[in-house]
């Protein structure tokens, strides 16, 4: 689950303790403490992949060109189901994500079903139904959706205990309002899936032997406290879509002058000269209409693809294949959770917040010995939003918070 659903940053402030109580109830319904691995990622991304799919009624097709799927000229919807993916082990979490281009009048909807050992296939649960903006469609995750195989917290599938699945197939439903010409693409579906392990304090050995730190640009979320507060609150509970732009903007991509003029007036963003524009843009474009937050995990991903990147949930069990990332230049967005109370056991020491019931940040690099370089937007400014965070520390409150959660976002030229 997302940064604002599993936690706002908290801070002594009262709005920002009433939010992160209310996402503290949803982390813990959802959260397996203790808990990292096995986890696997798989994409359906290329002609391949999606050829090897079904397409229901003929309205959908692979699109011209390469691996997306669009919808046949006139059509108004269209299904395409993946073939059946084991990730090799029974798994106890999913999270979905996708990357679809979604012009005026087109949304997307993505769908799981799962393979249990008890009931035999599930239904199809609503994962997600995603445009990236608001004409057709308010994006929104689905509630209720729980029966005796398992149930859907926001965006995470999780299995009841002793029901855990061992296959899924994934699908999407392409949507036109009109036969205009103005189809929906989707050029990635895919899935993280994982089943809890013990876990343990120990560190994993880094890989580094210099220090790396990428220059991604550095944004709070607190400057924004009080800015549109219809959409969760206001900024100070911001800290996904503010970690999203930062990497966003790494690449050199996201909203134009244009769409940033575009934002609708609000009398404290006004009072703000509109600095910082983009977090309030991509908050406003991340925005869950039925979580009521901007922290949705692919939601979040989805938002940064639809600026041509290549953008999926993950989850890792160390923090070496950051390592690796970092090496190959590209900044990772991590969700993670902390308390430094005193006897806690999982404290972050030199973090601007004193306690988080979950969080995300942009891990921008390691230090030579492997301590995380870390932009953390829950900071007072943006220029304190850079941290050294000790390794053994911040990799056990991250695999804790949420089984080494992460979003990639990354060109395409960039493989893995």
């Amino acid at each position: 689950m997302g940064p604002e659903r599993h936690g706002a940053a908290r801070s002594g402030a009262l709005l920002c303790t009433l939010v992160c109580a209310a996402v503290a109830a949803l982390f813990a319904a959802r959260a397996n403490a203790d808990s990292s691995g096995p986890v696997d990622f798989h994409a359906w991304t290329s002609h391949g992949d999606f050829a090897s799919g079904t397409y229901a009624d003929g309205a959908t097709r692979i699109g011209v060109g390469g691996g997306a799927l669009t919808l046949r000229p006139q059509a108004t919807v269209g299904e395409w189901t993946s073939p059946v993916y084991s990730p090799g082990f029974a798994f106890h979490e999913l999270v979905s994500s996708w990357q679809a281009d979604t012009p005026a009048g087109t949304w997307v909807e993505t769908h799981l079903r799962v393979l249990t050992p008890v009931n035999g296939w599930s239904k199809w649960y609503v994962m997600g139904e995603w445009a990236f903006g608001t004409d057709s469609i308010q994006r929104t995750s689905v509630n209720g959706q729980g029966d005796a195989n398992g149930t859907v917290y926001t965006d995470t599938y999780v299995a009841r205990s002793g029901n855990e699945p061992t296959a899924y197939q994934l699908q999407e439903v392409l949507h036109s309002t009109n036969g205009d010409g103005r189809r929906p693409v989707v050029r990635q579906v895919a899935a993280t899936s994982e089943s809890p392990a013990g876990l343990v304090k120990t560190a994993s050995a880094t890989t580094m032997t210099r220090t790396i730190d990428l220059p991604v640009p550095q944004y709070s979320q607190y400057p924004h406290t009080g800015e549109y507060p219809q959409f969760d609150g206001g900024g100070e509970a911001w800290c996904s879509p503010t970690s999203t732009e930062m990497v966003v903007e790494y690449w050199h991509r996201g909203p134009s002058p244009a769409d940033l003029a575009s934002l609708p007036p609000d009398p404290t963003f006004d009072a703000h000269g509109h600095a910082d524009a983009s977090v309030d843009w991509a908050a406003l474009h991340t925005y869950d209409w039925a979580y009521e937050g901007a922290g949705n995990w692919p939601f979040n991903a989805a938002y940064a693809s639809s600026y041509g990147l290549d953008g999926s949930v993950r989850q890792y069990t160390s923090l070496v294949p950051l390592e690796q990332w970092i090496e190959r230049g590209v900044p990772i967005v991590v969700s993670i959770a902390w308390n430094n109370a005193p006897g806690s056991d999982d404290p972050l020491d030199g973090a601007s917040i004193d306690s988080t019931p979950g969080h995300l940040m942009v891990v921008r690099g390691f230090t030579s010995n492997g301590d995380v370089i870390a932009n953390d937007p829950a900071s007072p400014s943006d220029d304190t939003v850079r941290h050294v965070y000790q390794r053994a520390q911040f990799e056990y409150d991250w695999l804790n918070a949420s089984d080494g959660t992460t979003y990639v976002i990354k060109p395409d030229h960039i493989g893995g």
